[in-house]
């Protein structure tokens, strides 16, 4: 801990960058995996289980810098994950050794995602954090005129951005990968695209919103004062 307290603010700003980037990257891995609840009506995958992480780390960016650092930074992550997806993709038709055919198979498994899916999950996650970012300081902005700003604010400023930002990125994933269309073996109905798009970004909305008040708000406020104590200096 001593070493993250004497750390700049530009220091955790890069901290908080490889966060961004690496969670991003993990997401369109951890996707492939679906997960159950024993229910229809909730439809998701195992990027949900870190996707609030990168809302939390936006809002965390824009309050304490701005919405420029937010997009530039959102920007990077999805040309990091497009190639990174486009190169797992390519070594997949990579011959290997027979000894390592199981392997082999699993790997393929994992970076099974066709054009149509890279394209759909690199798109939605730009578009979708984008939106959360301008929202979050277009709404600061506001009430920093006002002079009304505030932690609850801040908490309902963060929740609402992250609801748009997680149903814009829903969607237009499942809508560009998966609507029946033609263009794939595997579509979905849209019944299906719209209950996968509702109960997830209301299960992403209630896991963030429950880390909140422990990290996001706590973190934004040492960061602030922070950065108020370098300039002062």
């Amino acid at each position: 801990m001593k070493p993250l307290k004497k750390a700049t603010a530009q220091e955790c700003l890069i901290g908080l960058s490889v966060i961004y980037v690496a969670v991003a990257v993990t997401m369109n891995i951890f996707c492939m995996k679906a997960l159950s609840f024993g229910t229809s009506v909730i439809i998701c995958d195992g990027g949900l289980l870190i996707s609030w992480l990168v809302f939390l780390t936006s809002n965390v960016i824009v309050e304490v810098w701005d919405e420029r650092t937010a997009v530039f930074l959102s920007t990077v992550a999805a040309i990091v994950s497009f190639v990174l997806m486009v190169i797992g993709r390519l070594i997949v038709f990579i011959p290997t050794l027979p000894e390592y055919a199981e392997q082999e198979h699993a790997f393929a498994l994992i970076f099974s995602n066709g054009p149509r899916t890279i394209f759909a999950s690199v798109t939605a996650f730009w578009v979708g954090n984008l939106v959360n970012a301008h929202i979050i300081y277009r709404i600061k902005q506001a009430l920093e005129k006002r002079h009304r700003d505030n932690g609850v604010k801040f908490f309902g400023r963060a929740a609402f951005s992250t609801l748009v930002g997680q149903f814009v990125d829903n969607i237009l994933f499942m809508a560009l990968a998966f609507a029946p269309i033609g263009l794939s073996v595997y579509e979905m109905s849209w019944f299906d695209i719209m209950t996968a798009v509702l109960s997830g970004t209301i299960l992403e909305l209630v896991v963030e919103s429950c880390f909140m008040p422990f990290i996001t708000m706590p973190l934004t406020r040492w960061l602030q004062n922070k950065k108020k104590q370098e300039v002062a200096a």
